[in-house]
C-alpha cells in the first residue's frame, strides 16, 4: 500500500472512531435523559407526599402511608427521591423517611450493592446506609475504607460518621495512614461525629507508626477535650520525629493541658527548634493561660522572628494582669501589632 493510500485509510479510521465516539456520547445522554424523565414520571404522584413529610406537615400520617405503599417500578424511583431529601432534612422527617426506606428494603439492597462491580453503585450504597444510620452496615463500611476506588472510600468514611458508632474509630484512624486511603479532613469530621466513645482509640493512635494518623489523633484530642490523651500529647510535642505532628500536639496541649505543661511548651520555643514549632508553642502557651509562662514569653517579645514575637505578646495579653504588666516595658512593632489586634477584638465583641 502506497503512502497516500495508507494516509487515507488511517484518516478514515480516525474519522470513523470519532464519529462512533460522538454517537456513543449522544446515545448515553439520550438514555440518561430518558431515564430521568421516566423517574420523574414515576415520582410525580408522590411528590406532594415527599414534600409534606420532609417539612413535617403530615399530622395524620396520610402522606407517610402513601409513600410506604409505593410499589412496582415507582418504589425504586421514590426511594431514590427520598435519599436525596434525606441529605437535606433532620429530626422527625428524616426518621420517617429512613423508616420508609427500611420498609422498602432499600438498606438491604444497599448492603448487597456494596459488592457491586461498579464503584459508583458502591459509593451510592454507602451514602444511603449512612443517611439511614444503618448500624448493621458498620462492619461492611469499615471494609470499604480499603476499597480501591477513592469515591467509595470517601463515601464509606462519611457514612461511618453519620452512623456515629465509635467502634469504627480505630479503623478510620488506621485508614488515614494506610497510604492516604482516606483524607485526613474527612476522617476527622467522621470521628468527631462518633462522640466521646473514641477516647481510647485516639489515645492509642497517638502512638501509631504513621505520622498522619498521629496528627489526626492529636488534633481531635485537643478539639474534643480528650484529657486521657494528655500524656501522649506531651510525648509527641517533645520528641515526635515529624514536625507537623509536634505542632499539632502542641496546639492540642495548649487547649487541654495543665500547669505542668508550661515547661513542655516553652521548650518548643527555643531557638534550636523549627520556626513553625516555635510559633505553635508560643500560641499554645496563650491558649493554656498559665501565668507561670509569663517570664518565658516576655523573653520572646524581642525575638528575631517578628511573627513569634507578636504571638508571644498576644499570649501575654491572655495571661491576665501578670502578663499585661510584663508588656508595659516592652516595645516594638510586634508588641504594637498584638495590642492593636486586641483592641480590634474588644471592639468587635
Amino acid at each position: 500500500m502506497t503512502g497516500p493510500a495508507l494516509l487515507w485509510v488511517t484518516s478514515g479510521g480516525v474519522l470513523v472512531a470519532c464519529l462512533g465516539l460522538v454517537l456513543l456520547i449522544v446515545a448515553t445522554k439520550l438514555m440518561r435523559t430518558s431515564r430521568g424523565r421516566t423517574a420523574e414520571a414515576l415520582v410525580a404522584p408522590f411528590r406532594a407526599d415527599l414534600l409534606a413529610v420532609s417539612v413535617g406537615e403530615d399530622p395524620d400520617g396520610a402522606h407517610l402511608a402513601r409513600l410506604s405503599a409505593a410499589g412496582g417500578p415507582s418504589r425504586l424511583a421514590v426511594d431514590e427521591a427520598m435519599v436525596r431529601f434525606l441529605g437535606k432534612v433532620r429530626g422527625t422527617p428524616a426518621e420517617q423517611l429512613q423508616e420508609v426506606l427500611q420498609k422498602h428494603g432499600a438498606t438491604k439492597r444497599a448492603l448487597r450493592q456494596l459488592h457491586n462491580r461498579s464503584p459508583v453503585h458502591r459509593a451510592l450504597a454507602a451514602q444511603l446506609l449512612g443517611l439511614c444510620h444503618e448500624q448493621a452496615a458498620v462492619p461492611r463500611l469499615v471494609e470499604c475504607l480499603a476499597d480501591p476506588a477513592r469515591e467509595v472510600r470517601a463515601s464509606a468514611v462519611d457514612a461511618l460518621g453519620r452512623i456515629g458508632n465509635p467502634t469504627a474509630a480505630p479503623s478510620v484512624l488506621a485508614a488515614v495512614g494506610a497510604g492516604r486511603a482516606v483524607p485526613a479532613g474527612a476522617a476527622a469530621d467522621a470521628l468527631e461525629d462518633m462522640g466521646v466513645g473514641i477516647s481510647e482509640a485516639l489515645r492509642t493512635a497517638l502512638a501509631d507508626g504513621d505520622p498522619t494518623t498521629r496528627a489526626v489523633a492529636a488534633y481531635l484530642s485537643g478539639a474534643g477535650s480528650f484529657t486521657r490523651s494528655i500524656p501522649g500529647l506531651r510525648r509527641l510535642t517533645a520528641e515526635d520525629p515529624d514536625v507537623t505532628v509536634r505542632i499539632t500536639a502542641a496546639r492540642a496541649l495548649g487547649r487541654i493541658g495543665r500547669s505542668e505543661d508550661v515547661e513542655v511548651l516553652m521548650r518548643q520555643t527555643s531557638a534550636d527548634r523549627p520556626r513553625e514549632l516555635r510559633r505553635a508553642g508560643a500560641a499554645a502557651l496563650g491558649d493554656l493561660g498559665e501565668p507561670s509562662a509569663t517570664r518565658g514569653l516576655r523573653a520572646l517579645v524581642h525575638d528575631d522572628d517578628p511573627r513569634l514575637a507578636e504571638l508571644a505578646a498576644s499570649a501575654l495579653l491572655r495571661l491576665g494582669e501578670e502578663g499585661r504588666a510584663a508588656l508595659t516595658t516592652a516595645s516594638g512593632a510586634p508588641v504594637e501589632s498584638a495590642l492593636a489586634l486586641e483592641r480590634l477584638r474588644s471592639q468587635v465583641a
